[in-house]
């Protein structure tokens, strides 16, 4: 197949990029001021202590502008930028970014943490981040010291996060022989509500999505899904080998999924997937 016939396939199918050159990619963050992708490269043990990490960065259509962006992390996992910073969960710290000089100027450690995942920022400057292993949820305040912040079974092993309004979302690992499903917790009672009825898979990347909704990815099943608030999911791609924390640029619709199984990341336009039943707004 000629790449010209390969490209209109991808477009027909909504995939609008497919790009090599990583090393298990975790995570992929928009940062629409840049204008770039972030992505960051495991790059070895997921949970070693090695030196051996790094961020990638991508331009706007999804090529890689510098493959070795941020060097010197261990492990990282999930992106947040957060007041002219970029945040990486990194093991058992957070790694505190200067976006414009692509360096590490800061590490913020998390006692007790295992293996911090995602990171969502919050409106006061705050930081919540998961603990898929510890079965936890810190929150490093806007003056950098971290605490616990919530923690036990009832959490499912929590993955993704993110902040809307003074919810925190989650889309959970799961438990040993239960999938996750997704939920918000009250940030000011840490209640509890589910969103997902039932368990709907190992659940790693969210992203609100424009029009309503959440985009989520099942590691394990290796779909992407749009779920609807009242916990009616779609699936819009399947077949991907270890789609991990996804990003998303809203004004162009375009998710951006690290596949951990391939060492690639891939770009898909929303509108060209399959359209999800209208449903409630959140």
């Amino acid at each position: 197949m000629s790449a010209a016939a390969a490209l209109a396939v991808g477009l027909a199918t909504g995939t609008v990029f497919s790009t090599t050159g990583f090393s298990e990619p975790e995570s992929a963050l928009w940062d629409p001021g840049a204008k770039a992708f972030y992505v960051s490269n495991i790059a070895g043990r997921p949970d070693g202590k090695d030196g051996k990490g790094w961020l990638t960065r991508l331009d706007e259509l999804g090529r890689i502008s510098n493959p070795s962006w941020v060097s010197g992390l261990n492990a990282p996992k999930g992106l947040a930028l957060s007041r002219g910073r970029l945040y990486a969960a990194d093991i058992d710290l957070v790694a505190v970014i200067d976006p414009d000089a692509g360096k590490v100027i800061t590490r913020i450690p998390v006692p007790g943490a295992v293996f911090l995942n995602d990171v969502a920022a919050a409106p006061d400057g705050s930081l919540f981040v998961s603990d898929s292993v510890g079965g936890a949820i810190y929150r490093i305040s806007p003056d950098g010291k971290a605490q616990e912040w919530a923690k036990g079974d009832w959490l499912e092993n929590p993955n993704g996060l993110s902040v809307r309004g003074g919810r925190l979302y989650v889309a959970p690992w799961g438990l040993k022989v239960v999938p996750g499903r997704l939920y918000w917790l009250d940030i000011r009672t840490k209640k509890r509500y589910d969103v997902s009825p039932s368990p709907l898979g190992r659940l790693d990347g969210l992203e609100p999505a424009s029009g309503g909704g959440w985009l989520v990815t099942d590691a394990e099943k290796g779909r992407l899904y749009r779920v609807d608030s009242d916990g009616s999911a779609t699936v819009l791609k399947e077949g991907l080998k270890g789609p991990a924390d996804l990003g998303y640029d809203a004004k162009r619709r375009w998710i951006v999924v690290p596949l951990l199984g391939e060492d690639l990341v891939e770009g898909y336009d929303q509108t060209k997937l399959p359209v999800p039943p209208p449903g409630r707004p959140f």
